[in-house]
């Protein structure tokens, strides 16, 4: 689920830590001092985890409140989203704002459809018949599947006959459909801080929130006003943990950063999700992105983890990588070895679609050379 922002990376000028001031800026976030590429890694090893045990057959995967373990990981995707990209658009015009939006998200995502569609699908109709017979003009058909979905709206989850003999028969990629919201979100904070006013207040965040909070705990009267439409039912429902991280971000001046702050802000979370089931995850967001971004500016991070960011590229090939490794049988063999196979497949898919494609994307639409230097180096938002 950067983003998943999913890829984001928050970048100012260097500055002195100011950890020992205790203040929750973006200092403590930003340039290389901090752990948020490391917690969107382990988010989406979160989501991965809870498809493989789906995909395999060995369980419905585990639940906590009512959730899916994937599900609360692409939460804290949206949350730290949330707050880094309302710093992007507070940076930028709306031109280069939009422009950075798209080449963070499409371009590895179009890669994605090709390379699933054109590879990863060729090869299980290959080991499914034995021949590559029939394949591509059986639909939906692999250039069908591209076309459908390449505006990140997922219309179209499978390809000819594939996929027919493992326990979740048919998808290819049951992780994309988290994309599509996300950006919608990029495109509301982007329109809602067009404005000097709305920048400079805090108050028409909260009332945004507020109202998408409220929105959602009261979507089954307002359902019938858009024809009960279970997109905009579901947007409705992502949003909330975006405007979280959003609103934290015009918080960060004012908020103390302390551990028991943090301590507080979990318990007040698992207080408004267990006792209001319908919509308290919503309502606890902002203290759902004040935990995930305090550890964010206190846990340690490998240097390398922190300026590549692999765990767009988790996101979006997990799927397909556990779906053939199943159709070959690997999970007739455990669950933790399904899971050590397609990680590494995963990681080195991961790994060059970052370095080939989405680091290459940004620095191009920057003015800079897309290959010149693959040596460590830190992407913008």
């Amino acid at each position: 689920m950067e983003r998943w922002a999913r890829g984001c990376s928050y970048k100012v000028a260097r500055m002195p830590s100011t950890r020992s001031s205790g203040l929750f800026s973006p200092r403590d976030l930003g340039s290389r001092d901090n752990a948020l590429n490391l917690l969107r890694l382990l988010l989406a090893f979160l989501v991965f985890y809870s498809h493989a045990d789906i995909l395999s057959g060995t369980g419905d995967g585990y639940k906590v409140a009512g959730q899916h373990l994937g599900s609360w990981g692409v939460v804290g995707f949206f949350a730290i989203s949330g707050f880094l990209i309302t710093g992007s658009r507070m940076r930028a015009d709306a031109g280069p704002y939009l422009i950075n939006r798209v080449t963070r998200i499409f371009p590895g995502f179009l890669f994605s459809l090709v390379f699933v569609a054109f590879v990863m699908a060729p090869a299980a109709h290959l080991i499914e018949k034995g021949t590559l017979e029939g394949f591509f003009g059986a639909g939906p058909t692999p250039g069908s599947y591209v076309y459908s979905n390449i505006l990140l709206h997922i219309s179209t989850y499978n390809i000819g006959t594939t996929l027919a003999t493992v326990p979740y028969p048919g998808a290819w990629n049951g992780s994309l459909w988290s994309l599509y919201y996300e950006f919608w979100c990029y495109i509301i904070i982007g329109v809602f801080l067009s404005w000097r006013f709305t920048r400079s207040h805090v108050w028409p965040t909260v009332l945004l929130f507020a109202v998408s909070v409220v929105m959602h705990a009261g979507i089954n009267r307002i359902g019938p006003y858009v024809d009960n439409n279970s997109e905009f039912a579901l947007l409705i429902f992502m949003l909330p943990y975006f405007l979280g991280g959003a609103l934290m971000y015009q918080l960060r001046e004012r908020i103390p950063m302390r551990p028991w702050l943090a301590l507080t802000a979990t318990a007040g979370s698992v207080a408004l999700i267990l006792s209001l089931p319908g919509f308290g995850a919503q309502l606890a967001s902002p203290l759902i992105a004040y935990v995930i971004l305090w550890l964010g500016a206190v846990l340690p991070s490998p240097e390398i983890i922190k300026v590549h960011d692999i765990s767009y590229g988790v996101y979006i090939y997990h799927f397909p990588v556990l779906q053939l490794l199943i159709l070959l049988g690997m999970h007739r063999h455990g669950l933790v070895l399904l899971l050590l196979m397609a990680g590494v497949v995963t990681v080195i898919l991961s790994t060059a679609s970052w370095l080939g494609i989405e680091r290459a994307a940004m620095r191009w639409s920057r003015g800079r050379q897309p290959w010149s230097d693959l040596q460590i180096g830190r992407a913008h938002v």
